[in-house]
């Protein structure tokens, strides 16, 4: 097992056993903000270029975030593949909100809003509260967090999982099925189209909800070319936030599930085209601008396949 203590880091402790210790975690939430917070009594500040942290200078705060703790931490050497998981506490009064909205952070986290966060924690170790020697930094334990296993009037337990939790997926991953399997515009190349070429930006209106979006100017693509598409907010209180569409009628995107925070008039949206996983509808690919493309070299669905009462011999 790869050591992620450095020997000067080593060296150190052999000399000051008695030093001070405080774990920082950095949370990369689904919104786009980072929440730096330390377990420490006071605010710790982390030099840009300082051994053991990627990072630039950081300011982990010990009262702004609330109180986080994080539990027992397993690392094992085997042959197994399966994930270890690490409890973290966070406990907060109902005025600290969630980064960057107005929410507070147990409703946020109520709502779904840290599933799927990138966590990391450090261990800074130190002579004197706030004096970080050089290499005293140990890179604690990198994963994700998921759903809330706790949840309280005064604090949340979150259950998070190392990254061997992907291992965890059935296998084979694709499977012989008539519609499409690729993510329509994926980052994986898989679909082969380019997002920028199906996204429209538009505002919100009068009468936008957190259910239906009214935009400002009329859509110009045809009835139906938003459904199964996203909407993500790139401006206003649910900013970074993404939901699917299920109706375009009328010129307006119904929404679900509906954005968490209320929409307001002059907030403004992206939305990617829907996308049906059907052969017809991938040979006559409607870009944003009214183009129209042939994708189907890139579908991956297996259209002609046998029924299964068929492939199974029967009537």
């Amino acid at each position: 097992m790869k050591r992620l203590m450095s020997s000067t880091l080593i060296t150190w402790l052999k000399a000051n056993p008695n030093c001070f210790k405080a774990d920082c975690f950095v949370i990369y939430l689904p919104t786009g903000d980072t929440l730096t917070a330390t377990e420490g009594q006071w605010d710790l500040t982390i030099p840009a270029g300082t051994s053991g942290f990627p990072g630039d200078i950081t300011t982990f705060s010990a009262k702004q975030w609330g109180c986080w703790k994080r539990g027992d931490i397993t690392s094992e050497a085997t042959f197994s593949l399966a994930t270890n998981t690490m409890d973290l506490t966070c406990t907060v009064t109902q005025v600290i909100v969630y980064p960057g909205k107005t929410c507070g952070l147990l409703n946020a986290a109520a709502n779904g809003l840290f599933d799927g966060a990138t966590l990391a924690i450090y261990t800074v170790y130190m002579t004197s509260y706030g004096t970080i020697p050089a290499g005293g930094i140990e890179p604690k334990w990198t994963g994700t967090i998921g759903s809330f296993k706790e949840l309280s009037r005064q604090h949340v337990v979150f259950e998070c999982v190392d990254p061997l939790y992907i291992c965890n997926r059935k296998v084979p991953t694709r499977l012989y099925q008539p519609s499409c399997p690729w993510i329509f515009c994926g980052t994986d190349g898989n679909c082969g189209l380019d997002p920028l070429n199906y996204t429209v930006n538009f505002t919100a209106a009068s009468g936008s909800t957190q259910t239906v979006l009214k935009p400002a100017s009329a859509f110009t693509q045809a009835v139906g070319w938003f459904v199964q598409g996203t909407v993500k907010c790139t401006q206003g209180a649910n900013s970074g936030l993404s939901t699917n569409v299920t109706s375009d009628a009328g010129g307006n995107l119904a929404l679900d599930p509906p954005f968490i925070f209320p929409v307001t008039v002059g907030d403004t949206f992206s939305a990617l085209a829907g996308c049906d996983k059907a052969l017809p509808s991938c040979k006559t690919r409607k870009t944003a601008a009214g183009g129209s493309v042939d994708n189907s070299l890139q579908y991956g669905g297996f259209d002609f396949m046998p029924p299964p009462a068929s492939v199974l011999g029967g009537a």
